[in-house]
């Protein structure tokens, strides 16, 4: 026979029914026309990160970068640094629970290479300053590209065979 509960665990597990209770209902929101939905709802379309970031470095950009032949040590030689656990919260914080390396670097399980393989990617970092340089001259290199189109004359300035630029020309609006 079941032993019958104390008054002081009847008690408890009506507060934990009421604190689930209440949790349920916090996250539901009543819109304009007063149907429920919930307060925050992943989309399941694609525009959601599966490698999410959840904290930042003060004074430096964050990237994953793929471990294909050259990548890490082109990112090395571009000024990137490997990130460690502590930096981010350790390895108990959301995105870095997903760390598969034992050591000292944050790395990620991202698929396999071309022989199936495991590939991985690995969080870097780099200074905030060197990011944003190297985003100009990203920028520059488009900048540059747009206005050949738009001069309806090839990228590289040549004319080249198979070029064909309307009468009116080519019109290209910026945003």
């Amino acid at each position: 026979m079941a032993k019958a509960d104390t008054m002081e665990q009847k008690i408890a597990k009506v507060e934990a029914k009421m604190e689930a209770k209440q949790e349920a209902q916090a996250a539901v929101v009543r819109t304009t026309s007063g149907r429920a939905r919930r307060a925050e709802r992943n989309s399941f379309n694609g525009t959601e990160a599966k490698l999410r970031i959840g904290h930042q470095i003060d004074g430096y950009h964050l990237h994953i970068l793929n471990d294909s032949p050259g990548r890490i040590d082109q990112a090395l030689q571009a000024g990137y640094e490997f990130v460690s656990p502590d930096e981010v919260g350790g390895v108990a914080n959301n995105v870095v629970s997903r760390n598969t390396d034992l050591g000292d670097k944050v790395r990620f399980l991202v698929g396999q290479g071309p022989n199936n393989e495991p590939m991985y990617a690995y969080l870097m970092k780099i200074e905030s300053d060197l990011y944003a340089e190297d985003q100009q001259a990203l920028q520059a290199k488009n900048n540059r590209i747009d206005d050949a189109i738009r001069g309806g004359k090839p990228v590289d300035g040549q004319p080249s065979d198979g070029t064909y630029v309307p009468r009116e020309g080519i019109k290209m609006s910026r945003s």
